[in-house]
């Protein structure tokens, strides 16, 4: 029974919004505040339960809204939560629903967040951030099919009372519950089948600040004010338009003020610009919460060996590559988690060719393998410019040290995202941005085999026995220990090779305010407006 109860919101409404409150003081009338946005492709899809990637998480944070929202600070506040409540052993949150409703108009309700989560714990549905609701009861059990999906820890009492049960306390719960894979999806959408990932585009139904006005594949997507959104005085656009471009028009556009917005998160800006644009001072550079990387499947020969992942990861370059290829002020990462997230030294060394090859020669010799008869090496990878450099440079690299030859193949993001889902790869290039603003969220992805993010195929007893000692760690030094040790753990057995830790580059219009860009790497228009000339 809970006799007690620890307060930890409630806050009048004008103190949530007080930035939003601040109008602009001389902002573009809203009929004509018109956002434009260069972007590579299309979102993957509209569904917040199965986004994997950085592009289409900024459109669904426009389309949609959770129980809490992060705050330029980083810290999350009440949402469509009005107030919080956390129990003694901080295992139980109760949250109140202020009133809100869909871009329908029909009201948001406690079960839709209910349904919502339960549904992508189901065995069947392909989400790949289930295993983040893992820390609510019951949740990893029923998404293993071990348990009924009845028994996870989520229960709405009433329309705007929700219940959350979780397995220990979760210090990080409430930056959990702003992201998107915690936001609720309509009825509509929550009933179509499991293989299913299309709903006519003006007739998706959503519930943040923006809803889709129309769609037209490979070629513009369009965002309006949701006229039922709960705060919509506080939205100033009129519309956001999402442009697919290739780089190099992007920026002319930019350049003749046909563009408020082009270069990260939503597009990259190619390396032979980076310079002139610098020099101008037009580009915008800011760290990010992100990590590029080799994920290697640790199954697939000659990888199913430790020794020889070690060995391509210590073969490489990391500051050559930065420096003279990239050029956008990344930097070269010697472990997984950025140092912004938690002090610590490298655990490896940068181009450690001499350690390389007796890595190489050693798993060799183990695997009773010689050159003539080395298993072919293919590095699998999303077209795109920065991707297709990495490969490049990967590839001989590889073969300055190792001696391997190794080939090089692209294709379009969905086959090589479904590719990497079914382990049909062997290296495959990629990033992690970080989705709370805690070690945890670079750790946890590699917990589970399981884990729609991780498919590397490894799974460690000790690193998960480590990552569930972390969440009983009382005192924040001790957590931190914790997550270092398992931190080492992952790079001695590397089932993921580090390259290095991202920037944003992009281009923003001097009128476009309001804006928050998050160094976890999507951008909230929910405050933009646009600034009059003056």
């Amino acid at each position: 029974m809970r006799t007690q109860w620890l307060k930890l919101f409630l806050i009048p409404l004008c103190l949530l919004t007080c930035t939003a409150c601040r109008q602009p003081e001389t902002p573009i009338a809203q009929e004509s505040a018109t956002l434009r946005i260069s972007t590579e492709g299309d979102p993957q899809t509209l569904d917040p339960r199965r986004v994997r990637d950085l592009a289409t998480t900024t459109v669904i944070h426009m389309l949609y809204e959770g129980l809490m929202r992060t705050q330029e600070d980083g810290l999350p506040v009440p949402a469509l939560a009005e107030t919080v409540t956390i129990s003694p052993d901080q295992k139980t949150y109760t949250f109140q629903l202020r009133p809100s409703a869909w871009s329908d108009g029909k009201p948001v309700t406690a079960y839709d967040f209910e349904e919502t989560w339960k549904s992508l714990l189901a065995p069947q549905f392909p989400s790949p951030n289930a295993y983040q609701l893992y820390v609510i009861k019951g949740a990893q059990a029923a998404k293993e099919g071990r348990a009924p999906i009845d028994q996870i820890g989520v229960h709405a009492q009433d329309d705007a009372t929700l219940i959350v049960d979780l397995e220990q306390p979760t210090p990080y719960f409430l930056h959990l519950a702003a992201t998107h894979f915690l936001y609720p999806v309509n009825q509509s959408l929550r009933q179509q089948p499991v293989d299913s990932n299309a709903l006519p585009d003006s007739k998706i139904v959503t519930n943040g600040p923006f809803k889709l006005e129309k769609w037209s594949r490979h070629n513009e997507l369009t965002a309006i004010p949701n006229p039922y959104y709960w705060d919509k005085e506080n939205v100033h656009l009129n519309r956001i338009q999402l442009v697919v471009l290739d780089n190099p028009t992007a920026i002319q556009l930019f350049k003749i003020g046909e563009l408020d917005w082009a270069g990260s998160p939503l597009s990259t800006i190619s390396v032979d610009a980076l310079t002139s644009l610098q020099e101008t001072g037009q580009l915008e550079v800011m760290p990010a919460a992100g990590l590029y990387l080799f994920r290697v499947n640790t199954e697939k020969e000659p990888f199913n060996h430790v020794k020889m992942r070690q060995a391509f990861a210590l073969a490489l370059n990391r500051e050559d590559l930065v420096t003279h290829v990239l050029q956008g002020n990344q930097v070269p990462a010697f472990g997984i988690v950025p140092h912004s997230f938690i002090k610590g030294q490298p655990f490896f060394e940068d181009y450690d060719h001499h350690l390389s090859r007796q890595f190489f020669q050693d798993a060799l010799k183990e695997q009773s393998l010689t050159m003539e008869d080395f298993p072919k090496v293919t590095i699998h990878y999303a077209s795109n410019e920065r991707s297709h450099k990495i490969a490049q440079v990967a590839q001989q690299q590889w073969k300055e040290v190792l001696g391997v030859n190794v080939t090089l193949e692209s294709s379009e993001p969905k086959v090589y995202y479904d590719r990497l889902k079914t382990h049909e790869y062997q290296l495959g290039i990629g990033s992690w941005f970080a989705d709370i603003h805690d070690p945890i969220s670079f750790l946890e992805i590699f917990k589970f085999k399981e884990n729609g993010t991780n498919n590397t195929q490894w799974e460690s007893p000790h690193y998960i026995a480590l990552l569930n000692q972390s969440s009983q760690a009382t005192l924040p030094q001790e957590r931190e220990h914790i997550l270092k040790q398992a931190e080492r753990v992952i790079i001695n057995e590397m089932p993921i090779i580090p390259l290095f830790y991202a920037s944003y580059n992009y281009l923003k219009n001097p009128n476009v305010k309001g804006v928050y860009f998050s160094d976890l790497g999507y951008l909230d228009f929910k405050n933009a407006y646009l600034e009059a000339d003056e």
